[in-house]
C-alpha cells in the first residue's frame, strides 16, 4: 500500500509542477524534493526509517518543503527528530525489543497522509487555512507517538478510555497521566513552533493545540473501541471489511485533528 500511494503522490507533484502558477514555485517543488531525499537519506542510514519508509519520507518531504516552505519543513522534522529519539530511548529500555526504531513506509505515511493532502489544497485552491490543517495533523501524530513512547516508561496506573477501567500499560486505548501529560507537551511543542515561524496569532495556537490534544485522545479511543476488542467494519455497498489496524487508526485521528483545525478556523477564528 505504501508503494502505491509513492506512485500516486509523485504523479500529483509532477502534475502540481508543472501546473505551478510562476518559476518560484517550480524551484521550490525542486529544491523540496532535494532536501526531502537529503533528510530521508539520513535518516536511513542512522536507522530511523526502513527503505520503504524512506522513499515514503521523500515524497512527503517534497510535499512538506515544496509547497510549506521551510517553515513546515522545520515543523515535520521537529516531529521527526523529537519521535525518533524519544523511540530510541524507549524501546533500548527493553532487552527484548530490538535497538532499531526504523519506521516503515506505512508507518510513515500514516503520520503523513493527510498533511500531504492539506498542502495540495493549498496548492490548488491557494488558501492558507489548509496549511493549518496540515500543522494540526502533525501536531496529532506528535502528541500520539510522545504519549505512547513516554508512557511505556514507568507508565503507573493504565486506565481504558472508553469506560476507565484499570488496564495493562500499552493496552490499545489505554491512558495514563503520564501518556496524557506527554501528549499535552508535544502538541503544545508543535503549535508554539509553528506560530512562531509561520507569524500566527495566538488564537491560531490555541486552535491547533486543542485538535492536536483531542485529535489523540480519538486515536485512544478508536483504539479502545476496534483494536482491543479486535472489531472490524463491513462496507455494506462494496462488502469491504476493513481490519483496524494502529496505521490505520493514527491515519484517521490525524484527519480528524487536522479537520477540527480548519473547521475551528473557520467558524471560531
Amino acid at each position: 500500500m505504501d508503494r502505491k500511494l509513492n506512485a500516486l503522490f509523485l504523479f500529483i507533484a509532477v502534475i502540481v509542477f508543472i501546473t505551478a502558477a510562476n518559476t518560484t514555485q517550480q524551484w521550490n517543488i525542486l529544491l523540496g524534493v532535494l532536501l526531502a531525499a537529503f533528510f530521508s537519506l539520513g535518516a536511513f542510514v542512522f536507522n530511523g526509517l526502513s527503505l520503504d519508509g524512506m522513499f515514503s519520507a521523500i515524497v512527503i518531504g517534497t510535499f512538506a518543503f515544496g509547497l510549506g516552505g521551510w517553515e513546515l519543513a522545520v515543523v515535520l522534522l521537529l516531529f521527526f527528530i523529537s519521535s525518533v529519539v524519544i523511540s530510541d530511548r524507549s524501546k533500548s529500555r527493553d532487552q527484548n525489543i530490538s535497538q532499531s526504531v526504523r519506521r516503515g513506509g506505512l508507518q510513515v505515511w500514516a503520520n503523513g497522509f493527510w498533511v500531504v493532502l492539506f498542502l495540495i489544497g493549498v496548492a490548488i485552491l491557494n488558501t492558507q487555512i489548509f496549511l493549518i490543517g496540515a500543522i494540526a495533523a502533525i501536531a496529532t501524530a506528535a502528541a500520539d507517538t510522545w504519549a505512547t513512547e513516554l508512557a511505556s516508561r514507568n507508565p503507573g496506573s493504565t486506565y481504558l478510555i472508553t469506560n476507565f477501567k484499570k488496564v495493562n500499560p500499552g493496552t490499545d486505548g489505554g491512558v495514563s497521566v503520564k501518556g496524557t501529560t506527554s501528549a499535552i507537551f508535544a502538541a503544545a511543542m508543535i503549535s508554539g513552533v509553528s506560530v512562531y515561524v509561520f507569524s500566527l496569532h495566538f488564537s491560531v495556537f490555541l486552535i491547533i493545540f486543542v485538535a492536536a490534544f483531542l485529535g489523540c485522545l480519538i486515536d485512544s479511543y478508536l483504539g479502545a473501541l476496534f483494536q482491543q476488542n479486535k472489531r472490524s467494519v463491513m462496507l455494506p455497498v462494496l462488502n469491504f471489511e476493513i481490519n483496524f489496524s494502529n496505521n490505520l487508526v493514527n491515519a484517521i485521528a490525524t484527519g480528524i485533528g487536522g479537520l477540527l483545525a480548519i473547521t475551528s478556523k473557520m467558524f471560531f477564528a
